[in-house]
């Protein structure tokens, strides 16, 4: 069936995006949860065009319409791998009329409907492809995905991840989207899940500020949580230095938390530096001079 040939690509991890209300949600730069599943997406993308590819060879010279179903799933992939959505949804949707469990189509009709927008579409089938092989890794991967795409439906998201890490122990992508619904929903466990990437995962920057975020969150259960937030937002820092986010957070933490004004108005300085050739960004900038200008006026009004 070609479950074994399945590959599993490590995505590159997503990018953070440009806002934080520095009143309100501190340090808390929201995830682009859609930025971060289109570069996983691409991964598991390939993984099913292989799947279908090899599963339709090994249907070949079975009856008819499983040799029908196999050509058919491979124009499918082809349609798929060419950008031609459409297409590619007909011909899963023909092959779904002949045999409606079949877990390779269903996974190319999902894949074909979220390129068109059509999420409702695409999670059904996935849905369905799940439950219809539940020791599929792609299947359950997938249906998880989509549902880790919609914060509501984050605790159902991390239950079919779950079942997906089982069946692929330690994956990168189902280890990386388990820790972001665990984080949204604040869960304990948010950090037992990024702490078993590998290493070199660990410690790319943006790991190390949902780590960062983890320990604030968890400030007032153990003073050490404080410094171990600091200590991930500074690794995080050195990684990056030119990361507007990461930059901004820095500045946050010594704000708010570390109480060091003085070295929160440098990073402040940094920030509207980095970011001042980016207009989409004025809001943010703006929130960030006037927090300065605080600062430097409760200074000025200190030294009196």
């Amino acid at each position: 069936n070609g479950k074994k040939y399945v590959k599993n690509l490590l995505p590159g991890l997503e990018k953070v995006t440009e806002y934080v209300n520095i009143y309100n949600t501190l340090l808390k730069s929201p995830e682009t949860m859609r930025i971060f599943c289109n570069i996983i997406r691409k991964s598991i993308r390939r993984a099913l065009c292989a799947a279908a590819v090899l599963s339709a060879a090994a249907l070949t010279g079975c009856t008819d319409s499983a040799a029908t179903n196999a050509v058919t799933l491979k124009k499918a992939v082809e349609s798929g791998r060419l950008g031609l959505w459409k297409e590619c949804e007909d011909h899963a949707c023909t092959v779904l009329k002949s045999d409606p469990v079949n877990p390779y189509a269903l996974l190319l009709r999902s894949l074909a409907a979220e390129h068109q927008g059509k999420q409702d579409i695409a999670l059904a089938s996935a849905r369905q492809a799940s439950e219809n092989a539940p020791d599929y890794f792609p299947a359950q991967y997938s249906y998880g995905r989509l549902l880790a795409q919609q914060p509501e439906a984050s605790k159902t998201a991390i239950q079919v991840l779950e079942r997906a890490l089982k069946l692929r122990p330690g994956n990168r992508n189902t280890l990386l989207l388990l820790g972001q619904c665990s984080s949204r929903l604040n869960d304990d466990k948010a950090l037992e899940y990024y702490q078993a990437l590998p290493q070199s995962v660990q410690q790319q920057p943006e790991i190390l500020t949902r780590i960062a975020i983890h320990y604030l969150d968890r400030r007032d259960r153990d003073q050490r949580n404080l410094v171990l937030a600091y200590n991930a937002l500074r690794d995080a820092y050195r990684k990056r230095p030119d990361n507007p986010v990461i930059v901004l957070n820095t500045a946050l933490f010594l704000d708010h938390y570390a109480g060091n004004r003085r070295q929160a108005i440098g990073f402040y300085n940094r920030y509207l530096d980095l970011t001042k050739h980016n207009p989409e960004l004025n809001p943010t900038r703006a929130q960030v001079t006037a927090r300065k200008s605080m600062l430097l006026n409760n200074s000025n009004q200190g030294r009196r």
